[in-house]
């Protein structure tokens, strides 16, 4: 049996459904097209973003540097050298048995001036394995500096001493009196968490003053939320006023983040701290061969194999990460730095890094 002939009204509608089938297939390819070419638009976009992002980094970077030496020539002007010998230590002992007077000759005799400041009795009491009398800065005079005690939170002498062990030998003084005296003008960082040449960056005033940068961020610099160090974000800390001091104080045994890529929480539940130490100093100063991650957001090891040879052998990976190589490796999504920024234009004019402005946003969402 024939099929039945179409009618005039079924050949119409199959005319019209070819018609709009033809109709969706251009509308299809012109979607392609559009959404191809918006593509290859963001790609150029980021392009020059991360080209951007790039000079931007480089040009701070020279800032920096150019702002350090010109705070290093001033602060040269103001350095005064001493020297104690063997003879002084013996006279400084024997002074400091006499109690008070005595005491207070060995005290005038370091002439701290302003650099008492960097002095804190509690946090030195604190350190002490034993009693340090009614005197604490005599006995750091005398006999704490030589034993390595620090005498203050933002000055680590165990730090300060394995660095310059050469220039502490050569002139008898104690970590502390050094460092006033002529360690900073030489460019010797007190702590793991103090970079003096990134602090001076954000305070160019001490590149005409010469001050000392520790006692201006005491005076002046943490009430201004001024960051001591690349991985100290005083924006970021939400307790402590962002203060340094609070947080090697207090904020780390509280569980306080330093950074939004800087997890501690996630670190011990990682095993790579075990809530005995404060966490950021050791991070800076292992994580350069250990490898270990910050937190949940930067793998050291893939960054660090992404970098390869191009990394700086003298920073952790995080801070290379930070001071540039942000632009160079996928982000920590998986794409394109660039990419992953195009849509959060307040990263871009801040400058934070597509890692950094993963963090916040998750931090919004909570």
């Amino acid at each position: 049996m024939a099929d039945p002939k179409p009618t005039p009204e079924a050949i119409r509608l199959s005319a019209s459904v070819d018609a709009a089938a033809v109709r969706l297939a251009a509308l299809r390819t012109e979607v392609q097209r559009a959404e191809t070419a918006e593509a290859l638009a963001r790609l150029r976009l980021g392009e020059a973003l991360v080209e951007a992002l790039c000079a931007r980094s480089v040009a701070e970077a020279r800032l920096r540097a150019s702002l350090f030496d010109r705070y290093r020539t001033a602060a040269l002007a103001l350095r005064r050298p001493d020297r104690r010998n063997r003879l002084r230590r013996l006279a400084e002992k024997a002074l400091a048995r006499f109690g008070g007077p005595g005491q207070a000759l060995v005290r005038a005799r370091a002439a701290l001036g302003a650099g008492v400041a960097l002095f804190d009795p509690d946090h030195y009491r604190a350190s002490a394995p034993g009693s340090v009398g009614a005197d604490p800065l005599a006995h750091y005079l005398v006999w704490g500096g030589d034993a390595r005690l620090s005498p203050h939170p933002l000055f680590d002498s165990s730090f300060y001493a394995d660095r310059n062990a050469d220039a502490l030998a050569q002139t008898g003084l104690t970590p502390l009196d050094h460092f006033l005296r002529e360690g900073a003008a030489d460019s010797r960082d007190p702590h793991p968490l103090f970079s003096l040449e990134w602090y001076v960056s954000q305070a160019p005033e001490l590149a005409a003053t010469g001050e000392n940068p520790v006692l201006h961020y005491l005076r002046s610099g943490a009430a201004r939320g001024l960051s001591p160090h690349p991985l100290f974000d005083p924006a970021w800390v939400r307790e402590g006023g962002g203060d340094l001091v609070w947080y090697l104080t207090e904020g780390w045994r509280q569980g306080a983040s330093p950074h939004p890529l800087f997890d501690p929480a996630w670190r011990r539940a990682s095993g790579l701290d075990d809530g005995e130490a404060e966490p950021l100093s050791r991070f800076v100063l292992t994580a350069r061969d250990t490898l270990e991650s910050p937190g949940p957001l930067f793998n050291s090891k893939a960054y660090a194999k992404a970098r390869g040879e191009a990394m700086d052998p003298a920073k952790d990976p995080l801070s290379d990460y930070l001071a540039g190589g942000a632009w160079v490796v996928l982000g920590p999504e998986g794409l394109h730095p660039a990419l992953s920024m195009l849509d959060d234009p307040e990263a871009i004019r801040s400058g934070i890094t597509p890692a950094e402005a993963l963090a916040r946003r998750l931090r919004a969402a909570t």
